[in-house]
């Protein structure tokens, strides 16, 4: 009887246990870390995302970051928000247990010149199966909800970037106005023609004098 009656408190025990919710569950979800949940690449030359790119004035990059529940519970109200400056990108998501559970990644873009500017309606949400909806603006500002998230599951967060760079205007060469024509000097009067002018004059008048006075003596001997 004493074998019967523990081997009946034995199965009271266990049999519940049986049908009883898995423990994993009931575990909250989690955002999972790691170098790789944030990635950049060079959409115009197309490489592969890394955790850096280099950029060229008026080529684009694009952004991915990665959203993984590591956890069997839901997360919902993920929060996605970065900065183009730093490279940084930070999540947040309240989980099944009404906590705050975040992550963050970094990447680094080498910009030929210029700044970044996030180009408007680029942001996606890509769901594992590659279902691509395009969410709301402001990732680069304020930040952007993307939803929920079930456990072990992910997504991704995408959205791109353009370096635009301040372009110089031309220089235009000094306009020189036309030069006006000097007016020639006047020579100066030296007074060299008036005096041989003069000189003729009186040469001339002596000349007939002389003519006149000869002339009268040729008559006055005949």
């Amino acid at each position: 009887m004493k074998k019967l009656a523990l081997f009946a408190v034995l199965v009271a025990i266990a049999v519940p246990s049986l049908f009883a919710p898995s423990a994993f569950a009931e575990s909250a979800g989690q955002l999972a870390g790691g170098t790789n949940i944030y990635q950049v690449r060079n959409v115009t030359t197309n490489t592969d995302y890394s955790q850096a790119a280099s950029v060229k004035c008026g080529e684009t990059v694009k952004y991915s970051i990665k959203l993984s529940n590591t956890e069997y519970g839901l997360l919902s109200n993920i929060n996605a928000k970065a900065s183009l400056t730093s490279g940084t990108a930070n999540v947040s998501a309240t989980n099944s247990e009404n906590q705050t559970v975040t992550t963050s990644g970094k990447v680094t873009v080498t910009l030929e010149k210029g700044s970044l500017n996030y180009i408007a309606g680029s942001t996606q949400v890509v769901e594992a199966d590659g279902k691509a909806v395009t969410v709301a603006d402001g990732i680069v500002a304020s930040g952007v909800n993307v939803g929920n998230l079930n456990g072990s599951t992910h997504k991704y967060v995408q959205f791109q970037a353009k370096l635009d760079c301040p372009t110089t205007p031309p220089v235009t060469p000094p306009v020189t106005p036309p030069s006006t024509p000097e007016t020639p000097t006047e020579l100066p009067h030296t007074g060299m023609a008036e005096n041989v002018a003069a000189v003729i004059g009186l040469g001339a008048i002596v000349a007939a004098i002389s003519y006149f006075v000869a002339s009268r003596r040729a008559l006055s001997r005949n």
